[in-house]
């Protein structure tokens, strides 16, 4: 009994290249009242997919796609001796294929799996999974084995953690163009109830953001999903507002004070670094004759740009503007007192024996 239970509960999957042969053998039944045995196989004889396989096949396979189309899917065809044909007596049904891709294809639906695994928090991560395991499960190539999947790593740096029902809450909102309640916390700590219309889900900087529309303040606003204390999706909708999504580029995302013609001296380290962790799409390089290098930066956020020169650990001169050279002098004001706020037992005069 529990042999029959499990044959009846488990699902039937059939192979990319059999549903190819079913979806074209139920056109042929769309187009014509009756189709007969030898038409199917000369028109699967012909037909080459993408990845040069062919369809062709004989009597045999076909009858079994057709009682497979019968029995798994419902189909409505039936079998006529005097046309010694074959019938779709309800051209109102429809075959629902599953997604049937080629190589190329395949391989982008694997990649993007495993990116979201690395990027999504699993509410939302585990979705994705599941969709690329079903779609992977009717299509089959010799490309896309388990070890080629395990060998494509992305190594990056820890993303910043988010609640689960606050990013779905979010991922939602975003999806259905609804309006979202937050309890958003500021700078300072301070959470303020908004009612926001998240126009952009954003991943900047190995964290997850919106950027959309605050009615509390009437402006566009960015908001960090880690900073959202509680999230409700309400039943308002919203229109998409294109100038606010096309707003959102590495060089503009974030609302931060920026300041403008940044010049910066550095060295060969320097200049690599620079080039891995733009600070913007147009920045540029001039060698000079001691064999440093002069960046410019036409715009960036301050507060990006103080902590892009320290991370450079001394391989970066900022120029100029004033504002931005101040800037990271106080910063390294702040590092080099939190750093002699514990001296050394050395430094006392104590020994350290």
């Amino acid at each position: 009994m529990d042999h029959l239970k499990q044959r009846e509960t488990k699902a039937f999957i059939a192979s990319r290249k059999s549903l190819h042969r079913m979806a074209t053998i139920v056109a042929m039944l769309k187009r014509h009242e009756w189709v007969k045995m030898k038409d199917i196989i000369n028109r699967l004889n012909a037909t080459e997919l993408e990845d040069g396989t062919y369809l062709g096949c004989k009597n045999r396979t076909v009858q079994r796609d057709i009682k497979v189309l019968q029995y798994e899917y419902n189909a409505p065809i039936e079998y006529s001796k005097s046309e010694a044909a074959y019938t779709l007596y309800n051209k109102e049904w429809t075959f629902q294929v599953p997604a049937l891709l080629n190589s190329d294809e395949l391989l982008a639906v694997m990649i993007g799996g495993k990116l979201s695994n690395d990027i999504f928090p699993a509410c939302i991560s585990s979705r994705v999974s599941r969709a690329v395991g079903e779609i992977l499960r009717y299509n089959e190539s010799e490309y896309i084995t388990p070890e080629l999947v395990d060998s494509l790593k992305v190594l990056s740096d820890a993303v910043t953690v988010v609640p689960d029902e606050i990013f779905e809450a979010a991922f939602e909102a975003w999806r259905s163009r609804r309006v979202l309640r937050i309890n958003y916390a500021g700078k300072d700590g301070n959470a303020l109830l908004r009612d926001i219309e998240p126009h952009t889900l954003v991943f900047h900087e190995m964290r997850w953001s919106i950027k959309g529309f605050c009615r509390l303040r009437n402006e566009i606003r960015t908001f960090h999903l880690s900073r959202i204390r509680s999230a409700q999706i309400l039943d308002e909708h919203f229109k998409a507002n294109h100038a606010i999504i096309a707003s959102v580029t590495p060089d503009d995302f974030l609302d931060y004070k920026r300041v403008n013609d940044v010049t910066i001296r550095l060295n060969e380290a320097g200049r690599q670094f620079a080039s891995v962790y733009a600070l913007h799409s147009a920045q540029s390089f001039t060698r000079e004759d001691d064999g440093f290098f002069t960046m410019f930066v036409p715009s960036v956020p301050l507060e990006r740009l103080v902590s892009w020169v320290l991370r450079q650990q001394g391989d970066a001169l900022l120029i100029g503007p004033p504002v931005a050279v101040d800037a990271v002098r106080t910063a390294v004001r702040r590092l080099a007192d939190v750093c002699q706020a514990y001296p050394s037992a050395r430094k006392k005069g104590k020994s350290t024996r």
